[in-house]
């Protein structure tokens, strides 16, 4: 494949960046690590005038406010993995970012990056969706907020403006008494997930009390189970896998990796495992 050449911007601040963009007219494309980016281009997937560098952009990183993780879009997927906050206020994200590629993309790929690619299987986006995190977005004049279950549009496009960026992502902390659970079934280790499955739990004296739970690889984009969730709330936590029947409501792709058949049949098993990890890790908790 021979690559149409392009050119190539460099970016100080996001303000720069997005007039950099703006001046493209659609035409450019912002880029950190290029874990995304880079392979659409090469194989000829995307077409650009130009990329915009926003590596060397000043970053907030992680910090902690007002019960919630606030995690700067250039954060790189082998940091959140395992930046000490958030392997203790947010240990699901830090398992999710674990499972993100190997070890060269993890250190090089970004949060931002991730979640702008909207990549239906990736698993950074099935965390936020989940975690019901929000979104910072500028167009280097002004600030929207955009929570992370509505940002996804469709494969792989988002409610991104051709000249706006993803700043930072507002991720509420794991509360007292929650339990989490995060699996995946991939051909092999580093690749995208078949199916994906998170999941949150409060159980109380043998009951479940509160469930949270969605799934990525089954959609255009991360998809919360809403009956799943109120099959189980208030069961017995023996009861957890009789309770979590067939998957309703999705209709996976068929493609390479799998049919749209055996996607639905692992989403179920995936989703009693994430379930089953996050009550036990509830009831350890207490």
């Amino acid at each position: 494949m021979f690559v149409k050449p392009f050119g190539y911007e460099r970016a100080h601040t996001l303000g720069d960046a997005c007039e950099m963009l703006r001046a493209y007219e659609g035409d450019a494309r912002p880029i950190a690590g290029g874990q995304s980016l880079l392979p659409m281009i090469n194989l000829g997937l995307v077409e650009v005038r130009a990329v915009v560098d926003i590596s060397r952009v000043a970053d907030e990183g992680i910090v902690e406010d007002d019960g919630h993780l606030r995690v700067g879009a250039l954060t790189r997927h082998g940091e959140l993995e395992r930046h000490e906050l958030v392997r203790q206020r947010q240990p699901l994200l830090s398992a999710a970012a674990r499972l993100v590629g190997n070890i060269r993309v993890r250190a090089r790929g970004t949060l931002g990056g991730s979640v702008s690619h909207a990549d239906p299987a990736a698993e950074l986006p099935l965390a936020m969706t989940l975690l019901g995190a929000e979104y910072e977005v500028t167009d280097g004049h002004s600030v929207r907020i955009v929570p992370a279950a509505e940002f996804v549009i469709s494969y792989f496009t988002t409610q991104l403006r051709q000249d706006e960026l993803l700043v930072s992502a507002r991720v509420p902390t794991l509360g007292p008494g929650w339990g989490w659970g995060f699996v995946e079934f991939s051909r092999r280790p580093g690749d995208f997930a078949i199916v994906a499955a998170a999941a949150l739990a409060q159980c109380a004296e043998g009951f479940i009390v509160e469930t949270r739970v969605a799934l990525a690889g089954v959609a255009d984009r991360p998809t919360r189970l809403a009956a799943v969730e109120a099959a189980v709330d208030g069961a017995l936590v023996g009861e957890l896998e009789q309770r979590v029947g067939p998957i309703e409501g999705i209709d996976p792709v068929t493609d390479t990796g799998a049919s749209s058949a055996y996607r639905k049949r692992i989403a179920r098993v995936l989703t009693q495992r994430a379930l089953t990890e996050a009550c036990r890790r509830s009831q350890e908790s207490t």
